[in-house]
């Protein structure tokens, strides 16, 4: 059984503070062409910040070409995934470029601890590695199992 509960989260603007901070003067997310470049992409429902994620390539890991993001289903599809979670709170997302994938990182774990700082925690979805064979993925697979006995699904 679920239960509803209340709790607080940053807005994009509010993360602006620690990208200033990062970059040593002001810079916005973007929401318009993405680049093949390294970056921080801030996914938000009404501006909230749900997910907060790095990538090598901001186009290939944000960018919906093969519709994994528009295709996934969450009434009829049940996954334990960060985009079954953005469906499910009609995510958008906003980006920023770094110079290379290392400051990339650095970034999203300097606005993620923002985040917990403000807030006493981090975003809402929380993505993991989930490469074959890692801990992260045997018990996602345990958990699902759980769920399709228990729940039938």
């Amino acid at each position: 059984m679920t239960a509803a509960i209340s709790v607080q989260v940053l807005t994009v603007d509010e993360l602006l503070t620690a990208m200033a901070e990062h970059f040593g003067s002001e810079h916005a997310f973007l929401t318009d062409y993405l680049p093949n470049l390294p970056g921080v992409y801030v996914w938000s429902t009404d501006d909230r910040v749900v997910y907060i994620g790095s990538a090598a390539s901001l186009a290939k890991r944000v960018s919906d070409e093969k519709g994994w993001i528009a295709g996934h289903e969450p009434d009829a599809q049940w996954a334990v995934t960060v985009v079954h979670m953005l469906k499910i709170y009609n995510a958008t997302v906003q980006w920023v470029a770094t110079a290379d994938h290392a400051e990339a990182l650095l970034l999203e774990r300097r606005l993620i601890e923002w985040h917990r700082t403000c807030t006493g925690m981090g975003p809402l979805v929380v993505g993991w590695e989930a490469k074959k064979e890692s801990p992260r993925k045997a018990g996602e697979t345990w958990a699902q199992e759980l769920w399709k006995r228990k729940f039938g699904q």
